[in-house]
């Protein structure tokens, strides 16, 4: 009867010890920081247009009236509009096609890594999509990022099934569905009047990218750092 009590007990002892060493301080860093920098976005870039509408609208007919001298008729601005909130999804089909070699090729932490080239360089063509006076720079930066998304959310996934235990990975595979809501929240919040959807700043949208050039690069150093530098392999 006493053997089997501590029989028992050393058995509870052992599943504690190992559902502690299942939930790694290093394992759960590495799964936030490459949610943050890879769903979080995608939902963020999802919702981040909808808010701002008719500041970017009113960019659109500017830029056409001081290119043509004439404003932008209702049709081909609805068309220009229904592109730039669209070609997100072209280029995610892009990115999920283009994801499989890739990843064989440089494996998924690599491609996780390397995928951030495709969201700094879109944030930096949607931001200075105003400064330069075009309009094409920010539909071109909607379809890298779309690309960027595509990607992220094949390999995200991948890599967390990789790094983690077998017991924990559908807990662990939540993660990308919960910071893409995240990133949907955020990205309408970003929008509001009281924080960028204002005339004083501009353009909202222009303000939100410099923001997300910014963030982009913190994500990258801890991705280098956690991911990278060997902490999780």
């Amino acid at each position: 009867m006493e053997n089997k009590q501590q029989s028992n007990g050393v058995t509870k002892e052992n599943n504690a010890v190992k559902k502690k060493v299942n939930w790694s301080g290093s394992l759960i860093l590495a799964s936030l920081t490459g949610a943050f920098g890879s769903s979080f976005l995608y939902g963020y870039n999802l919702s981040v247009v909808n808010a701002p509408a008719v500041f970017i609208k009113k960019f659109y007919n500017e830029t056409w009236e001081r290119r043509y001298g004439f404003s932008v008729d209702e049709g081909t601005l609805t068309l220009l509009w229904s592109i730039t909130v669209s070609i997100f999804a072209i280029g995610g089909l892009v990115g999920a096609i283009i994801v499989t070699p890739i990843v064989k090729f440089f494996g998924r932490k690599c491609t996780l890594v390397l995928n951030n080239v495709f969201a700094v360089a879109a944030a930096l063509l949607m931001s200075l999509s105003l400064l330069a006076g075009s309009f094409e720079m920010l539909i071109l930066g909607r379809i890298i990022m779309g690309v960027d998304a595509g990607i992220s959310l094949s390999a995200l996934p991948m890599y967390l099934s990789e790094i983690s235990p077998k017991e924990i990975r559908g807990s662990l595979g939540q993660v990308t569905a919960i910071f893409i809501c995240i990133g949907v929240f955020t990205g309408q919040v970003m929008g509001l009047p009281e924080i960028f959807g204002q005339m004083s700043l501009l353009l909202p949208w222009k303000q939100v990218y410099y923001g997300e050039v910014y963030y982009k690069s913190i994500i990258d150093a801890e991705v280098l750092l956690v991911r990278g530098g060997g902490v999780v392999k």
